[in-house]
């Protein structure tokens, strides 16, 4: 009697034990997530950053030489708030050393960038401003590599490794898709930062070279969003609608590269390019795999 009640108890116990969720188990499906944001939402948000970075340092140089604009200067401060909150929730959010590490490396560099926007615009500070955006950028860019890297960790248990499905190969697609409609955005607030760069009161012997690495990049990277294997029909319909505002540009090389453009259309052609490109890269976000 007594073996069949130990024999029947060990068997409730492996059943129960069936039931429960492993620790292991537990922590994989956590670690599926960026804290509380989807991975694809976290390449996103840390994308735009690249692309806030760029338009502060628009918005100052525009600022030197229309000093009353009051959109310029609205830009430049929900700018400010956006970047500094935003920096925040990725911070908050990752459980991986290496991209809190390099979200600290973002905000060493933005304590000196910050103190040059906040001043009054002028060309000594512009002038500053130029040399040290594209540290800025570059530390933001390397943040969003790091959420990626994350990302792939996140995405793959032991039982992924055993019947590898070739999903986790799509997923990481997905998410350099993402990001790379998100530069997009960046470039299109780059473009106009190096072409009030280029200006004569500016101009370096570098701002030129920048200014069509800039268009060339923008101009590449189009092509390759449209053969993207994740596009459906509304993202083919808004890479359209950007190929229109890009072609406006396009067509205008020669403008574009003797300050051929008023100051106030190239600040809005750099924003209506990045809004619409903010809507693409929103779309692919949501793609499901």
């Amino acid at each position: 009697m007594k073996n069949s009640f130990t024999f029947k108890s060990i068997i409730l116990l492996f059943l129960v034990g069936m039931m429960v969720p492993s620790t292991n188990t537990i922590s994989a499906q956590q670690s599926m997530k960026y804290g509380m944001l989807t991975f694809n939402k976290a390449v996103n948000i840390s994308g735009k950053q690249r692309m806030l970075s760029q338009k502060m340092a628009k918005s100052y140089l525009y600022l030197v030489e229309n000093p009353s604009d009051a959109k310029a200067k609205r830009d430049l401060l929900t700018s400010k708030i956006i970047f500094e909150k935003q920096n925040g929730i990725i911070n908050q959010n990752s459980g991986y050393k290496v991209t809190k590490d390099r979200i600290a490396k973002v905000n060493g560099i933005w304590t000196e960038f910050k103190k040059l926007i906040e001043s009054t615009p002028n060309y000594d500070n512009a002038k500053k401003i130029i040399d040290l955006n594209t540290d800025l950028l570059k530390a933001t860019n390397d943040v969003v590599s790091a959420v990626i890297v994350e990302s792939k960790g996140a995405n793959k248990n032991d039982q992924d490794l055993l019947e590898d499905d070739g999903s986790g190969e799509s997923d990481l697609e997905l998410k350099q898709i993402i990001n790379m409609a998100g530069r997009q955005r960046m470039l299109s607030q780059r473009l106009a930062l190096y072409y009030f760069a280029n200006q004569t009161t500016l101009k370096t012997k570098n701002s030129e070279q920048m200014l069509n690495n800039v268009f060339n990049e923008i101009d590449g990277t189009i092509t390759m969003l449209l053969i993207s294997n994740f596009n459906n029909e509304k993202i083919d319909e808004k890479l359209g609608l950007a190929m229109t505002k890009w072609e406006s540009v396009k067509n205008n090389k020669n403008k574009l590269m003797n300050q051929g453009f008023k100051p106030a259309e190239m600040y809005k052609i750099s924003n209506d390019l990045t809004k619409a490109f903010n809507t693409i890269t929103g779309l692919y976000e949501k793609v499901k795999i």
